[in-house]
């Protein structure tokens, strides 16, 4: 009798399925319910039923992730799915993980039972081929799927390593795991992994290196000898490279493991490595515990100074696109890639880091009207586009690049123009703490040289010039009726005595008399 499961929330339903269905004259037992996922997992594992009967809604764990485990686990377990009819995506999903049955609620019994033999025929049918001179390689992917992940029983994955059928598997020496991760969109896949499956396995059989399957979304390449030397390393990138064709791809290896009973150790290994590879250098096979490739952390960054650094950060970078600083931009992204580097952040969370730096730079530049109509499209494209990078290096390079040359557009007329801004600068920001050296610093002068040049293009000192313009916005906000001290923080004095005598140097009379002549 082929053994079967009934996994549902409504106890009435698990109950109308045992008693209704005609199971023993459809050569079904049933042998066990559940109310969810989590439930059926265990029994599933103690009682290995061929058929499994599950809704595809449940709490804890539904349906799908139910077939994902079992799948992953390795059981060869046919599921009939039921569903309600607005589980449309959910009914496309199961039909992807191939379902052995898919039924509408409520349940008819006579498409239930129309759907039992077909499935019971469909089990027979293996059992022959298991049976014929052909099990063996029916076998193998099941067998390599349990050498891989890692076994709920204790013990479980070294007996497989004692042996179960499947010989050639179990190599005297070492052992090392590969997996291969396409890089493409979610509906592409599934023929990216079966295309890189088929070139690998033809592959490892001409050249007998081991043996390959599919654990979505990695290939696996099972090698019977270790990769010994970065030169072995580099030239089994380099043939992954020529099956893939095209196709992006990340590769990892786990290292090497001395019993077959470790080999799962190598896959989560593997595993592991391709999530870093964001943070390599280069196109290579990412090794376990390989270091980061990123920018040394500034001093003194701690986790509780982050918000003030990146703060500081995007207006440091506003500044120097507002003077037209072009050196300085590659060193700031630097040092957000270290903070991040040096926080352990993964790679979603890095981009989505860069994506709020960028846009918070893009925003300060959008209030200054610098961006509209078709910039604004170039900008929205770039952030969007940060997503989709495969390298920490290469983002930093593409926005430096982006950054530089929007600089490049708004500057076109050499030392004038680029002087002109510094004056634009000083008449935005005259309320800050504005010193020579800090534009000195932005625009890659000696701060004696622009405070001589300075003098040249204006007839007076950086001091005097930005006291005049904020003396001046001064006696706007006093014919305004505000009060001496808020003008005094407006335009940019922390002591009010020092603005009384900034103010009567240049006025000949107190702010109050300016105020109320």
């Amino acid at each position: 009798m082929i053994k079967v499961v009934i996994v549902d929330d409504e106890p009435k339903l698990r109950q109308g399925l045992q008693t209704l269905i005609p199971w023993g004259s459809l050569g079904y037992t049933v042998v066990a319910a559940a109310g969810n996922g989590r439930e059926a997992l265990k029994i599933i594992e103690e009682e290995a039923p061929e058929v499994v009967v599950a809704d595809i809604r449940m709490p804890v764990m539904d349906g799908l992730q139910l077939i994902e485990q079992v799948r992953a686990a390795g059981h060869n377990t046919q599921f009939i799915i039921l569903s309600g009819y607005a589980d449309f995506e959910y009914a496309k999903q199961a039909i992807r993980y191939g379902v052995a049955g898919y039924l509408l609620k409520p349940v008819n019994i006579g498409e239930m039972s129309a759907t039992l033999q077909l499935v019971r025929e469909r089990i027979e049918e293996e059992e022959r081929k298991r049976t014929s001179p052909q099990a063996e390689t029916l076998d193998r992917d099941l067998y390599l799927h349990r050498l891989l992940v890692p076994q709920e029983k204790p013990g479980e994955t070294i007996r497989l390593g004692a042996g179960i059928g499947q010989p050639d598997l179990l190599w005297s020496g070492s052992y090392e795991v590969v997996v291969i991760v396409p890089r493409v969109p979610e509906a592409e896949l599934p023929d990216a992994l079966n295309r890189l499956a088929a070139g690998l396995k033809v592959m490892a059989e001409e050249r007998n290196l081991g043996a390959v399957t599919v654990i979505s979304p990695h290939v696996v390449l099972l090698l019977n000898t270790p990769l010994r030397g970065s030169q072995r390393r580099d030239n089994l990138y380099g043939e992954i490279r020529n099956i893939a064709a095209g196709i992006r791809f990340i590769a990892a290896t786990g290292g090497a493991v001395t019993e077959a009973g470790l080999i799962c150790n190598s896959y989560s290994k593997a595993r592991e490595a391709a999530k870093l590879s964001f943070f390599s250098d280069r196109d290579r096979l990412l090794e376990p515990d390989y270091p980061p490739v990123c920018p040394p952390v500034p001093a003194g960054l701690t986790e509780d100074s982050n918000e003030e650094f990146m703060r500081d950060l995007i207006l440091r970078l506003y500044y120097c696109l507002d003077v037209g600083n072009k050196a300085m931009v590659a060193q700031l992204l630097n040092e957000a890639a270290a903070m991040y580097c040096g926080q352990r952040q993964d790679e979603n969370h890095v981009k989505q880091a860069f994506f709020f730096l960028c846009n918070g730079i893009i925003h300060k530049l959008a209030a200054d009207s610098r961006l509209e109509g078709e910039s604004m499209e170039k900008v929205s494209r770039f952030l969007n586009g940060i997503y989709q990078h495969d390298r920490l290096q290469q983002l930093i390079e593409d926005i430096r690049r982006f950054l530089l040359d929007f600089v490049e557009e708004s500057d076109t007329q050499g030392k004038e123009h680029e002087f002109k801004r510094m004056i634009d600068f000083i008449h935005k920001h005259y309320a800050e703490d504005l010193k020579l050296s800090t534009l000195a610093g932005l625009l890659n002068y000696s701060t004696p040289y622009l405070g001589q040049l300075f003098r040249m293009k204006t007839g007076e000192y950086f001091n005097t010039y930005l006291d005049k313009v904020r003396i001046r916005k001064a006696k706007e906000l006093l014919a305004q009726g505000m009060k001496v001290y808020e003008v005094a923080e407006q335009v940019g004095y922390t002591s009010v005595n020092y603005f009384f005598s900034k103010f009567k140097k240049y006025e000949g009379r107190s702010p109050s008399d300016y105020k109320n002549p």
